[in-house]
């Protein structure tokens, strides 16, 4: 028993001698906290020193547990006041907690104390100055975490004052900081720095594919990502970015097996999994979703996202009632709101078919919500309504906010607020000879930014031509000739090209022809098109009276003879 006793111990103190600090940077980087925490854990209580601490407090605080990051830093600062690597992480906690200027205060003083030349203090405070920051969330967020231009100097000073070129990690750091900086071309070139350091650095790889992305060169995204997950097929982070590229091109049940391979290859702690079912929600696969939110539940996270990601994937898999239950005790729980929120009330609103409810939470989330085309909702909520005017308000909404996103504005997005105009006006007296026909107008100009998008689909022109006749009050101008004579010419162009999206509408043909031949009756006297007109609009409908009188005029009465 005795030498069984000894055995064991020997083994386990060989494997803690066994793990470094690179082993633990190593898990921690793949996203799997436990294996990292088990190694910064093992060396702390094999050598319990300020360096050992350092590196167990800075687990925690990548995991931003401000609590047992200082105590680690605390106890390694005792262990050896020497090391100004705890002093480093206890000032970091407070970037972490958005008082960055508190932590320049200290960080600074340690520069000094250490005279500029201690290569792995600037390298961590460099990095404590980009850390914290995440990209893609809200300014409030990371308004106070972070300083770029501080962290490049820190990383710049290293080979300035010790001769030597910065590691990869190093590398890393400044091109996190340039990427703060939205300055792709130079945050790619620290990233490449990096590489000739360490041609083998997956992060490096998978962070060039980040600014490429971002920069919209979608080809060299997913030729980096491809580079990274083949260089090392269990780096999860290359298997969530891949996921996240794939959103972008919508390619959403491929992104989707990317997640499930992120969970696979990184630990499935409770935050991962719920992180997890957020991604397969972005995705579009709610019921898997669904089920990472609940395993994450089971597993025992502390989130209140729990009921957020319930609530909105219960709404987009038509459940709307259960949806706005799970919102609904989100909001009594006393979580602070999200925009979204008010985007998911709305859509299980809507769902229900209490669209006046609905419009009171789209409204709210449209000016707020940078990743949905909220106005587009509303947009359709006024239409079906019939509020037309409120309609074409939110349509140029929903235009204003393609623009500002960068999206391509088609004719489609023109032509829904041309229609809203021009049902405005036809639905506005006929006497208000000044609105209505100012209305019209505003119709026509929309009409004519889809055309200029698309010049050949058919109900543009015709279209256009009703709004001309509403602003040609007097129905004297005859001002929707032309685009009733265009109508006529896109639908033979649409049958030339055998479309099988354009459907022939005879009663439109009808209205077009009819229209034009009587404008030639008016206004060109050219008879032979007038008949060649009127003979096209008789075969569809034969019994116009209007086409009938001019095909067989009523004789003329005689003159009544004087009265004697």
């Amino acid at each position: 028993m005795k030498s069984w006793i000894l055995g064991l111990g020997l083994l386990v103190s060989n494997v803690a001698f066994g793990q470094t600090i690179q082993d633990g940077l190593h898990f921690l980087d793949r996203h799997q906290p436990s294996r990292a925490k088990q190694v910064f854990e093992s060396l702390v209580a094999s050598a319990p020193t300020g360096e050992n601490y350092y590196f167990l407090g800075y687990y925690h605080l990548n995991l931003r547990d401000w609590d047992n990051a200082k105590a680690a830093f605390e106890k390694g600062k005792a262990a050896d006041p020497k090391n100004y690597l705890n002093q480093v992480g206890l000032a970091s906690i407070l970037v972490g907690q958005n008082n960055v200027s508190a932590a320049k205060v200290e960080f600074d003083r340690i520069i000094k104390e250490t005279k500029e030349k201690n290569p792995d203090v600037l390298h961590r405070i460099a990095e404590a100055y980009e850390m914290f920051y995440v990209l893609g969330k809200e300014d409030s967020f990371n308004a106070n975490n972070n300083d770029p231009g501080e962290a490049i100097r820190l990383i710049d000073l290293i080979q300035e004052k010790t001769k030597k070129v910065p590691n990869a990690a190093q590398y890393i750091v400044k091109g996190d900081a340039f990427l703060i900086k939205n300055d792709g071309g130079n945050a790619v070139t620290a990233y490449e720095q990096a590489l000739l350091q360490d041609p083998r650095n997956v992060k490096a790889k998978v962070k060039i594919g980040i600014v490429y992305l971002r920069g919209k060169n979608y080809k060299e995204t997913q030729a980096r990502y491809k580079e990274a997950i083949d260089l090392d097929s269990n780096y999860a982070p290359a298997h969530r970015r891949y996921g996240e590229y794939l959103i972008v091109g919508n390619q959403y049940k491929n992104a989707a097996r990317y997640f499930r391979k992120y969970l696979e290859k990184a630990e499935a702690t409770p935050e991962v999994t719920l992180e997890t079912a957020k991604l397969l929600f972005l995705s579009k696969d709610y019921e898997g979703a669904m089920k990472f939110t609940d395993e994450a539940d089971k597993k025992g996270v502390k989130d209140n996202d729990i009921y957020r990601m319930r609530g909105y994937a219960n709404v987009e898999m038509g459940n709307f009632q259960q949806g706005i239950e799970n919102l609904d005790g989100m909001v009594k729980k006393g979580v602070k709101p999200y925009f979204m929120d008010d985007l998911y009330f709305g859509k299980g609103y809507q769902g229900l078919g209490k669209d006046s409810i609905a419009l009171l939470y789209l409204e709210r989330a449209a000016p707020l919500d940078t990743n949905n085309n909220v106005y587009s909702l509303i947009h359709d909520v006024r239409y079906k309504q019939k509020r037309y005017a409120d309609a074409a308000k939110a349509g140029l909404g929903s235009i204003d906010w393609k623009k500002k996103k960068n999206q391509t504005v088609g004719s489609g997005d023109f032509f829904k607020v041309a229609m809203d105009y021009y049902l405005t006006s036809a639905y506005m007296d006929r006497a208000d000879t000044l609105g209505r026909p100012a209305m019209a107008m505003k119709a026509d100009s929309m009409f004519a930014k889809a055309i200029e998008i698309n010049d050949k689909w058919p109900p543009f022109y015709i279209n256009r031509a009703r709004a001309n006749n509403f602003i040609d009050y007097t129905g004297t101008k005859w001002l929707g000739a032309p685009y009733y004579e265009k109508f006529l010419a896109a639908v033979e162009q649409q049958k030339a090209e055998k479309s099988t999206q354009y459907k022939e509408d005879k009663n439109q043909l009808f209205e077009a022809l009819k229209f034009l031949g009587g404008y030639h009756l008016s206004v060109t006297k050219d008879e032979a098109k007038v008949k060649e007109l009127f003979t096209k609009a008789q075969e569809i409908k034969p019994d116009d009276p209007d086409i009938k009188a001019y095909f067989n005029p009523a004789p003329a009465v005689p003159a009544a003879a004087p009265k004697k």
